[in-house]
């Protein structure tokens, strides 16, 4: 009796065994060639038997599997990859574009002759977009690479959009119609260099305006010029370092500090050199700074933040910087003061 339970126990781990290798043969036969000749030379070769054999089979199937899909989602797609005498478009630096013809493609890499001028260059393949490029209608708002006037290939903004065309300005707020063929959609990174352009240029803009509105220096409570004071004087819509050389008739001669220049003024186009007293610059929003060379007009600067000794201020096109209150002349404003 325990023979043949034995027996029949055997029978059906067998008839079980058969069955998931039958299944798992099956398996085999579905995958693409090379995955099932290499799983299949692996199986052969394996001293295993029974359903061990069975089960590290599989897990060998399934890592050459995510190992075959890794290797594919990785590999570069060359439908996708400029190829030799193709035109392409290239980022050679954040958002700044030409178009050029490949001479080459040497792995990641591309050797192009930039058009018309010819100069050669080796870029990236990921810097590189393929023209003609796929005509895609974007929305409103949308960061896009424009092609305008004179083939010339900028960062732009679409404003308004139609079946047709759009309607897109560049970073100097200058707006043109253009066809969806003209306008190319960019890809992350671009799109991301291209939102940096557009908010500096925004704020750049900015300053511009408020800086428009920005008058003449600030007056000291009792100060008057007068003979032999050093002061600032507005000649060609310009502040520069002068000195006080004489009055007459109302009018007040002036000798430019580090030459031998002179003109005349009104009264009105003088003011006081700095030092200015520290609470009429905090309530400053924008100041003339002192030139490095006293023949230099003074340039004006926002006040980021003053105390007593320094300031930290920006300009037009430069980056935040420390400079001395005592060279500092505080400018009247006419706009209204912004929330932070």
């Amino acid at each position: 009796m325990f023979r043949s339970l034995s027996t029949i126990s055997v029978g059906k781990f067998t008839g079980f065994q058969s069955s998931k290798r039958a299944n798992f043969n099956g398996w085999i036969r579905n995958l693409s060639p090379s995955h099932s000749r290499e799983i299949g030379v692996q199986y052969s070769r394996m001293r295993i038997n029974g359903p061990l054999a069975i089960v590290v089979a599989a897990l060998g199937a399934i890592a050459l599997l995510g190992c075959a899909r890794k290797v594919e989602q990785q590999a570069p797609s060359k439908a996708n990859t400029p190829q030799r005498g193709d035109r392409v478009l290239v980022e050679s630096s954040a958002a700044q574009f030409y178009e050029a013809r490949v001479l080459n493609v040497e792995h990641s890499k591309l050797r192009v002759q930039a058009l018309p001028s010819g100069d050669a260059a080796l870029v990236e393949v990921a810097d590189a977009y393929r023209l003609p490029s796929k005509v895609t209608p974007l929305a409103a708002a949308s960061l896009a690479i424009c092609n305008g006037p004179g083939e010339r290939w900028f960062g732009c903004r679409v404003v308004k959009s139609d079946p047709e065309g759009a309607d897109v300005t560049d970073v100097n707020e200058l707006t043109q119609r253009l066809a969806w063929s003209q306008i190319m959609p960019p890809n992350a990174l671009t799109e991301l260099n291209l939102k940096r352009l557009f908010d500096k240029a925004g704020e750049q803009h900015d300053f511009e305006h408020d800086l428009a509105h920005a008058g003449a220096p600030k007056s000291i409570p009792g100060w008057r010029a007068s003979a032999g004071k050093a002061v600032l004087a507005r000649v060609d819509g310009k502040w520069w370092t002068a000195a006080i050389s004489s009055e007459k008739r109302g009018k007040v001669r002036i000798r430019f500090a580090g030459s031998e220049r002179q003109a005349e003024v009104d009264h009105a186009e003088l003011a006081p050199e700095p030092p200015y007293p520290m609470e009429i610059s905090q309530r400053s929003r924008f100041a003339l700074v002192r030139p490095t060379n006293p023949n230099q007009p003074w340039n004006p600067v926002r006040l980021v933040s003053v105390d007593a000794l320094e300031a930290v201020v920006e300009g037009i096109g430069s980056k935040r910087r420390t400079v001395p209150v005592r060279d500092l002349c505080p400018l009247e404003t006419t706009i209204p003061t912004r929330n932070p």
